[in-house]
């Protein structure tokens, strides 16, 4: 069973009457903003109000629409903060005002809003996607204005406006990868009789010549466009991926990706919404538990699981108690770098019948379960067995291994001379943005049996974290500049010259020349191969799919593949000795002395301590991470986790 059954959306057949709606004489009217919300079933003017919403029901008017409500905030006057702010003398007041109708219309009811009180709503007791549905149904699809658009993938958010009324392509929008939020634009001439111009999200913002009693109207109206599915002709394409908003889904939601973090189920996983480069050796320690965390080297929910040690009862977890708990990227001294919430890096599909749902970033989307599929059919047959050997090439440091990406590429260039390892190096020109031309480069037989076909390899480790959208950004730029830049293919050929081994010189270079080039993605993970484009995230997938079409456009062939990784478990380790200390008062300020029975002599001081420790009552304990500097004085940081005892 679908979490969210949609009404059946129904044709736009003959809307009440549009044409001969104003009444006489309403042409002097003047135009009024509306916004207008549309309440889910079972929701009226006596449930949809939040519970200390301050506001007072109106019981005077002549004027309101029949069985309609009316509820107004009437602010009292106070002085602007900016009046003593500047010292302006003249006496000035302000204050807020605002009212929420009530419109039953069948058996729905709308809120219309007017000043700033439609946050006294309940957040779950108004349709999320009333004003975007209705926006489409009735917008002219050649008359488009502006689009808010998301592409959840990379975390982009762009409002596109355009001088001229266009179609949606004006707008920048790419329905392969982003979310549409909001549209506005002119409404078809069959509709001109409601409104001339909308925009729609959550609410639908209007500006309307309407008399009180014809609201009722307007809003019968609105209901049948809300209902339709006339959009689905006019923009085909919007839709495919949407945000799920709703309280109450996202709830249910939340208690399905519970149980599956409860189960311990491998389907979720974690994903730094970050690009983590494994060059910089780095590692995780997680905070919320309290103690002194030990570090990570592999970021993972099977490391999270340790961090919470046997003694913790998963089946206690609650959504907020899971939130209450962080990821921090750090080094190998244990140095954090950033910290995400470990809510904010989940990772799950949630399959219902209709369509699926996945979680990026804290957030939830709906998914066209045909678009998921159209994904997969896409994409599956891009995939190629790889023709490079299992990594196993960790970066070793004080005997604690840690992922390097840096290693396996060298390793490649050594292992296998006809691959020329162009890890880090700029083929852009001086003072551009620095682009990688690609971590390995080698030369195969085409397969029609002609040219050399230069072979671009582009390389991460893990199938988790969302620098996959980066890597496949990062082999569109360098096809991009190879193909536009003549400087560009000439810096790449001294690169490829300065490396070049026992390989043949002209035929490597030759190959970027004509620019017959060929663009791998690989990824190194132990997923089973088998599995093809399941193995990687939904955004990813999406990703993906745009860099290979665009790929396509230049007419530059690519694929997938994915690399064994068959190194170690990794495990994790205590960066820096530790010790515990006592707070001592000592010469009107406190400092952290080492207690009895430690490593360090009794009694020694420790200096650089966080302030929370120095800053405790005399006789607190504390074990703390120490480090000795060139005098052979212990010391600490604030940087640096402590436990209290």
């Amino acid at each position: 069973m679908a979490i969210c059954q949609q009404d059946d959306r129904i044709p736009v057949t003959a809307l009440n009457n549009i044409q001969s709606m104003p009444t006489e004489g309403i042409q002097q009217l003047k135009s009024r903003p509306f916004t207008i919300f549309l309440l889910k079933q079972g929701f009226n003017a006596t449930n949809s109000l939040k519970e200390e919403h301050e506001l007072g029901q109106v019981v005077a008017s002549d004027r309101l629409p029949e069985n309609s409500s009316v509820y107004i905030l009437d602010g009292q006057p106070r002085e602007p903060w900016w009046r003593q702010y500047f010292n302006i003398a003249n006496p000035l007041q302000q204050s807020n005002k605002g009212a929420l109708v009530f419109i039953p219309v069948a058996d729905r009811w709308f809120a219309l809003s007017f000043g700033h009180v439609f946050h006294k709503l309940r957040d779950n007791c108004y349709e999320y996607d009333f004003g975007l549905l209705v926006t489409l149904n009735s917008l002219d699809p050649k008359k488009l204005k502006s689009a808010e658009v998301m592409d959840p993938g990379a975390s982009r958010r762009k409002r596109t406006q355009i001088p001229a009324a266009a179609d949606i392509t004006f707008l920048d929008f790419d329905s392969n990868t982003e979310i549409v939020r909001s549209l506005t634009g002119a409404v078809r001439e069959d509709l001109t009789g409601l409104f001339k111009s909308e925009t729609g999200s959550a609410s639908l913002k209007v500006s309307l010549k309407f008399l009180p009693e014809e609201l009722h109207g307007l809003c019968t109206n609105l209901l049948a466009l809300y209902n339709s599915n006339d959009y689905l002709n006019t923009f085909p394409n919007v839709g495919k991926i949407s945000p799920e908003n709703d309280p109450d889904i996202v709830r249910t939601l939340d208690d399905k990706l519970l149980k599956f973090f409860i189960a311990r189920d491998p389907s979720l996983s974690i994903c730094i919404p970050d690009i983590v480069d494994y060059r910089d050796n780095t590692s995780c320690r997680f905070q919320g538990r309290g103690g002194v965390a030990e570090i990570y080297t592999d970021i993972s929910l099977e490391a999270f699981y340790d961090y919470l040690g046997e003694k913790i009862d998963l089946t206690d977890f609650t959504i907020d108690k899971l939130k209450s708990f962080s990821v921090a990227l750090c080094d190998t001294d244990g140095n954090i770098n950033k910290a995400y919430n470990i809510y904010n890096c989940l990772l799950l599909d949630i399959h219902e019948q209709a369509e699926i749902y996945h979680i990026c970033e804290g957030s939830w989307y709906r998914v066209e379960r045909e678009y998921v599929e159209l994904l997969k059919e896409y994409l599956d047959t891009k995939f190629e067995r790889t023709d490079l050997f299992d990594y196993n090439h960790d970066f070793t440091k004080d005997g604690i291994s840690h992922y390097s990406e840096e290693s396996y590429n060298t390793a490649v260039s050594e292992s296998l001379p006809a691959f020329i390892c162009l890890d880090q190096t700029n083929m852009s020109l001086d003072g551009q943005t620095a682009i990688e031309p690609c971590d390995l480069y080698t030369l195969s037989r085409a397969d029609d049996g002609g040219q050399e076909l230069a072979k671009l390899y582009h390389l991460k480790i893990s199938t988790r974290s969302s620098q996959l959208s980066h890597l496949f950004n990062q082999g569109i730029n360098s096809a991009e500049l190879i193909i536009l830049e003549p400087k560009c293919r000439e810096k790449l050929k001294e690169l490829i010259t300065e490396r070049i081994g026992q390989n043949n010189l002209q035929q490597y270079c030759d190959a970027i020349e004509n620019i017959n080039i060929k663009i791998i993605y690989g990824i190194i993970t132990n997923k089973d191969p088998k599995y093809l484009s399941e193995n990687l995230p939904l955004f990813s997938k999406i990703s993906l799919m745009r860099c290979l079409k665009s790929l396509e456009l230049m007419q530059i062939p690519s694929a997938i593949t994915y690399i064994s990784d068959a190194s170690p478990a990794k495990g994790k380790f205590s960066a820096l000795p530790s010790v515990i200390v006592e707070v001592v008062h000592r010469k009107n300020k406190n400092e952290a002395w080492v207690t009895v029975g430690q490593t360090l002599q009794q009694g020694t001081k420790v200096s650089r301590c966080a302030s929370a420790i120095t800053d405790s009552a005399a006789g607190s304990q504390f074990r703390i991470f120490y480090k000795l500097n060139k005098e052979g004085a212990p010391y600490s940081s604030h940087l640096w986790a402590y436990e209290a005892l």
